[in-house]
């Protein structure tokens, strides 16, 4: 989900601007440890950065982090207009949008459909904050009994040739259900609440 999200801010990056204003940097609203605590969540990263994208002719941004989370600012009075143009472009206005409270003015979170086998899946929260609005977003972990290791791991031939210590891991493997979107709903509200924090505090991305 988050590759699409970039792709389609980067169009959005061309259309007019509502408001005059300087575009947040949206990966400076959580600070290194929140980062690994709220998006990381004990995942690698191997050391790769977070990237964050202009939006909006200028009026917010997104960042993507390589961990499967993703945070957006969309500033102004005209923020949620932008936000629901956005929503249009991305084919997603009409998801059904469950009302979440204790975060920010207003939130809802929703759950994007996937567009292939390969897209990120999870809950995708919206909040206002006063003439703002916010995003968050978190990828649930796949499952790797589903994966290819796992087709290693069933097949008799392939599994004889592993040494005891990748056998074992192959038992985790197997036993690996991975995270359903629904699931993630706490972690995201966590998550929103923390960037909602520093965006009421005036903190807007520098």
């Amino acid at each position: 989900m988050n590759r699409l999200v970039l792709a389609i801010a980067a169009t959005l990056a061309g259309w007019p601007t509502f408001a005059a204003q300087t575009a947040p940097n949206a990966c400076g609203l959580l600070t290194d440890a929140e980062v690994e605590q709220l998006i990381n969540r004990g995942k690698q990263t191997y050391g790769q950065t977070a990237d964050a994208t202009p939006v909006v002719g200028g009026q917010g941004s997104v960042c993507d982090y390589p961990a499967g989370g993703q945070v957006a600012i969309y500033v102004g009075p005209n923020s949620t207009q932008a936000f629901e143009q956005f929503m249009k472009v991305w084919k997603q206005e009409n998801e059904t949008r469950h009302p979440v409270s204790g975060v920010g003015d207003k939130a809802y979170v929703f759950y994007p459909k996937p567009r292939n086998n390969y897209s990120d899946q999870g809950p995708y929260l919206v909040a206002t904050v006063g003439p703002h609005t916010v995003t968050a977003f978190l990828a649930a972990e796949k499952s790797q009994a589903a994966g290819l290791m796992a087709t290693v791991c069933r097949d008799d031939k392939s599994r004889a040739e592993l040494t005891p210590k990748e056998q074992e891991e192959c038992k985790k493997i197997l036993a690996d259900q991975g995270e359903t979107p629904e699931s993630l709903q706490p972690a995201v509200v966590e998550l929103g609440k923390a960037v909602v924090a520093k965006v009421r505090s005036g903190k807007l991305g520098q």
